[in-house]
């Protein structure tokens, strides 16, 4: 695929495809996060914020859901985002086909497709009252993909909506209250540098 000017080819496709000996025994290493799960109630909402590749565990969770839920639809909210949605919305149509059939609210945010860059934190700002009513309500969070940069710009944005809605005095307030979250494992977090 081409992007910012560049051929650009996969990593693992063209290492593996292209540098390792048919036979070969390759290093893998494989990190786990036990904590990264779903409620036992699969009525509990679901909040889940992903760009890029941190949709990898939020296709799985959406899939279970579905099939849980036998026919009955739980809150599933997704917020992914990418540069472009022509080039990178990964599973746009499946997504998409979720969304129609009333089994998952999604949110997108396209960084290169206007003049202003648009990333997740954004979407979850604008859409803060659902939000709030859905942790009012018992929602669990789930946050995965990048740590140097999104994380904390999806928990700032977390804290704002918190403070806002919950008409709370300030944003260690809101922060506290996210905390608290984390410790009963409802706000949960997959990041990577």
């Amino acid at each position: 695929y081409s992007t910012l000017s560049k051929q650009r080819y996969g990593v693992a496709t063209t290492w593996l495809a292209d540098r390792v000996a048919v036979g070969s025994t390759i290093p893998v290493f494989v990190n786990s996060n036990p904590e990264f799960r779903l409620p036992f109630n699969p009525a509990v909402p679901i909040i889940m914020i992903g760009p890029g590749t941190g949709l990898a565990p939020f296709r799985a969770f959406i899939q279970e859901r579905c099939v849980a839920a036998a026919g009955e639809a739980a809150a599933n909210v997704l917020f992914f985002g990418c540069r472009y949605s022509s080039r990178d919305f990964l599973y746009g149509d499946e997504l998409k086909a979720l969304e129609g059939q009333g089994r998952l609210q999604l949110h997108t945010a396209f960084s290169r497709e206007t003049s202003q860059k648009v990333y997740v934190q954004h979407r979850v700002r604008e859409n803060g009252p659902a939000l709030w009513a859905l942790l009012k309500n018992g929602a669990h969070l789930y946050v995965c993909g990048d740590a140097k940069q999104m994380a904390s710009d999806v928990h700032a944005a977390l804290q704002e909506v918190v403070a806002a809605e919950g008409n709370l005095a300030s944003l260690a307030e809101a922060d506290a209250m996210l905390q608290k979250m984390m410790a009963e494992k409802r706000y949960q977090r997959d990041v990577w540098a």
